[in-house]
């Protein structure tokens, strides 16, 4: 770029206040957590739900709200496949006697409660959902504790993940305010071609700060301590939050910093949007004097099989995540908004003036070989009676899946068998909902769409996804992990509320499945305790919800693939 053309430029976007300050906050990654290092000396990752102050905006006012890990958001837990990952997890939070609660109700009610219960849910990752494991359901009290105990199968993709609590009633009050962490497998040595593998990477959490939503949603649970908090930010006023309904977007906790990079070089992004309302990331350039460009590696932890992937902007589904491989060409600002707010400035400059210099254009790579969970379903005979609907419709106390609100227990929506093909075919009313499924991802092998975007495409992974009201259809294969699977709206406004149901795959192959079961099940391939596995359980020392015997076969499975 000519000099005298880039100070003007400079002097330019400095007068337009695009430039960063002396004041500007630099971005900066969550604390790493290297679970491998930390279980090989005999330890437990030990993970801590307690308040904890906050300060997003560099002078403004902090505020306490929830968070795991003892910071906003908490750090990141790396971990290599093959595994096991045994979390300690306390609930430090005290209950208010202010606080509703789903023991107290005579018919169980899905409204927002319990502000003070929490557990932890393993979102993305390919893990059993039997106890010790990733089971929602079950509820840890305040002054309780849990330990999970996740075997990562030896041929789990690496990806990036996440944590964040998960129980029915107070996600919203949780995820809304910040209890969340990313949670990556790692890529082994020799996996990645040495362009991806060489290049800087950057972690970014992002999250969605709804005051107004969240005062609300804590009135209505009697949370009275994050109520007040949050009316305090309303009172001292918020620097440079939208002050039509207080919301703003932080990455890593902080509120717009600016990343600083070299031109011409490429950098793996990984995004992670712990997203918690029916709003898509939209994260997209607004200004691009930098000229950055954004190439499509991996969703929701998965690699692409058609990398690189160009794209402009990034729909990103609440809960969902994206490796984006990102250069930019020439010095200058970009100004990247998220949720159609200012989140990120990027400033690239060149080192000695070498603008020219470059590094070359991605490679085309995808993974040899893929996990069995994740083997090709677009042409797969669908097994007989393995087609199902679900429906995902209303808001608020009609939030709905197949005309019906979640209820707790031995109550199932479908289910289905170890090995088999599974369809599940996807609508959702007149509004737009987010579509997630625990345990296993799933592959879009049709969309009543018109227009796919370069980001969603037909044959593509998630576990989790949301593009406009248009009817999908998705496939997944259980391979060894029996046990209940959660599907939900991703709006935990509306999960809360009820848009929340369970599959279940019992541990049994050249089994039946079952479509719109609408209630309890029984017989052959049972591997929890389905009656004492509800909704509520407030033991601090639950033990496995089958026999341990089956534990320990679940767990030797999950590390022998």
């Amino acid at each position: 770029m000519n000099m005298k053309r880039s100070s003007y430029i400079f002097f330019l976007l400095l007068a337009c206040g695009l430039v960063p300050s002396s004041s500007t906050t630099i971005f900066e990654e969550p604390d790493v957590w290297d679970a491998d290092e930390i279980l090989s000396k005999g330890d437990a990752v030990e993970l801590v739900l307690d308040w904890l102050e906050v300060q997003p905006f560099p002078g403004g006012p902090s505020f306490e709200t929830r968070a795991l890990g003892g910071s906003f958001p908490g750090p990141t837990i790396t971990i290599s496949a093959g595994v096991t990952l045994n979390i300690k997890f306390r609930n430090n939070l005290k209950r208010q006697n202010s606080a509703k609660r789903a023991s107290d109700a005579a018919v169980y009610r899905n409204q927002f409660q319990d502000p003070d219960v929490g557990n932890l849910h393993f979102h993305g990752a390919h893990v059993t959902s039997v106890l010790p494991g990733d089971d929602t359901t079950m509820a840890v009290e305040p002054g309780d504790s849990y330990d999970y105990l996740l075997p990562f199968m030896d041929r789990h993709m690496p990806g990036i993940h996440w944590i964040h609590s998960h129980h029915h009633g107070s996600t919203s009050l949780h995820l809304g305010g910040g209890a969340a962490m990313a949670l990556i497998v790692k890529d082994p040595p020799g996996f990645l071609p040495q362009q991806i593998a060489d290049a800087e990477e950057a972690v970014m959490v992002l999250q969605d700060i709804d005051v107004r939503e969240q005062l609300y949603t804590a009135s209505r649970a009697g949370d009275d301590k994050y109520a007040a908090n949050l009316q305090k930010l309303l009172d001292v006023g918020i620097p440079g939050a939208d002050e039509s309904n207080y919301r703003f977007v932080t990455v890593n906790g902080q509120h717009q910093p600016t990343l600083n990079t070299k031109t011409g070089t490429w950098t793996r992004w990984r995004i992670l949007y712990a997203g918690w309302q029916d709003l898509s990331l939209e994260f997209e350039k607004v200004l691009d004097e930098a000229q950055c460009e954004f190439q499509l590696l991996a969703k929701d932890g998965i690699y692409l099989t058609d990398y690189p992937r160009p794209v402009d902007m990034l729909p990103i589904a609440p809960g969902g995540r994206a490796d984006v491989m990102v250069r930019c060409n020439s010095a200058g600002v970009t100004k990247i908004h998220a949720l159609g707010r200012m989140t990120l400035t990027v400033v690239a400059e060149s080192e000695d003036n070498l603008s020219s210099s470059s590094d070359e254009d991605l490679v085309p790579w995808t993974p040899d070989v893929r996990p069995d969970y994740l083997v090709d379903l677009m042409s797969a005979e669908v097994s007989p009676g393995c087609s199902c609907s679900t429906k995902l419709e209303g808001y608020d106390d009609g939030s709905l899946i197949n005309r019906k609100v979640y209820i707790p227990g031995n109550h199932f929506l479908h289910t289905s068998y170890l090995g088999a093909t599974v369809e599940r075919k996807l609508s959702f009313g007149y509004l737009s909902h987010s579509y997630h499924q625990h345990v296993y991802p799933f592959q879009v092998v049709s969309s009543e769409s018109k227009e796919i975007s370069d980001y969603f495409k037909v044959g593509d992974w998630h576990d989790t996804y949301m593009y406009g009201i248009a009817d999908l259809t998705i496939r997944y294969r259980p391979t060894v992990l029996p046990g209940k699977i959660m599907v939900h709206c991703h709006n935990s406004l509306h999960a809360d509320r009820g848009m929340m149901a369970k599959e279940y795959v019992r541990d049994i192959r050249d089994g039946q499945c079952q479509c719109e079961v609408d209630g309890s099940i029984s017989g052959v391939g049972i591997v929890d305790d389905l009656d004492k596995g509800g909704h509520y359980n407030g033991s601090a020392n639950l033990k496995c919800l089958s026999t341990v015997a089956i534990c320990l076969i679940v767990t030797s499975l999950a590390l022998l693939l």
